[in-house]
């Protein structure tokens, strides 16, 4: 593959002037005395095959992260993190769910899985491989094979761009879900060593703490129930 300007965001700035500067040009006219010609931006792009080398690096270690990521989803209490919906699905997925789940979250992670297997099967050659194993065990096994072999997929001819901007795409989707899905609660009990009404919980964490700069009391949830069954 010869090299061209890097599709990654590194070259943000350049796409930008270059757009500004076609838009110029094409409003040009040349017969026009009143109007000067459009000078080329003063920028040089970065470029890759079709990734530049800090983009690639970029994109290893996001691929790493899709497993990582993944499993802080699925570890959300049931119905805590905003699901899907009818949101556009990222890239080639194979086995998509007709009906589902009560669950968006369990939607993803399925949706996920299924991106991984077609990914697998497009670089190994041949149909997607039917799910085997549990589920996250699959996804991380695959997550490796990709990591494992990424210097060679994220410079395919054929494949490459597309799967370099689908694992953006969906480290991104997932980022966003992962973080939607950290709800802080206020628990409307003082503090037992500060008095203080500033105990809060987080879902997925099992402990409770105070944000009193002074005290940061940590409890456990079955010591703040203890707590609160006997201040009641």
């Amino acid at each position: 593959m010869s090299e061209q300007a890097c599709l990654g965001g590194c070259n943000a700035r350049y796409r930008r002037l270059r757009a500004e500067y076609d838009k110029a040009l094409a409003a040009y006219d040349p017969l026009d005395s009143s109007q000067s010609r459009p000078a080329p931006p003063d920028l040089q792009p970065s470029y890759g095959d079709p990734w530049c080398g800090r983009c690639k690096s970029a994109i290893h270690a996001e691929l790493a992260e899709l497993d990582d990521l993944a499993s802080s989803l699925a570890a959300r209490p049931p119905l805590d993190v905003p699901g899907s919906g009818d949101e556009k699905r990222i890239g080639r997925v194979s086995g998509t769910r007709e009906h589902k789940s009560p669950s968006p979250r369990i939607d993803d992670l399925e949706e996920l899985s299924g991106w991984l297997r077609s990914w697998e099967s497009a670089f190994r050659g041949g149909d997607p491989k039917a799910r085997r194993g549990h589920l996250s065990s699959e996804r991380t096994a695959i997550v490796d094979w990709l990591t494992d072999h990424f210097a060679a997929h994220i410079t395919h001819p054929d494949l490459a761009a597309d799967y370099g901007q689908e694992i953006r795409r969906w480290h991104q989707e997932l980022s966003d879900k992962v973080r939607a899905g950290v709800v802080d609660k206020h628990l409307h009990k003082p503090c037992p060593r500060c008095s203080h009404y500033t105990l809060w919980v987080r879902d997925g964490e099992n402990y409770v703490r105070c944000i009193n700069d002074t005290c940061n009391r940590r409890m456990s949830r079955e010591e703040y129930r203890d707590y609160a069954d006997k201040a009641a």
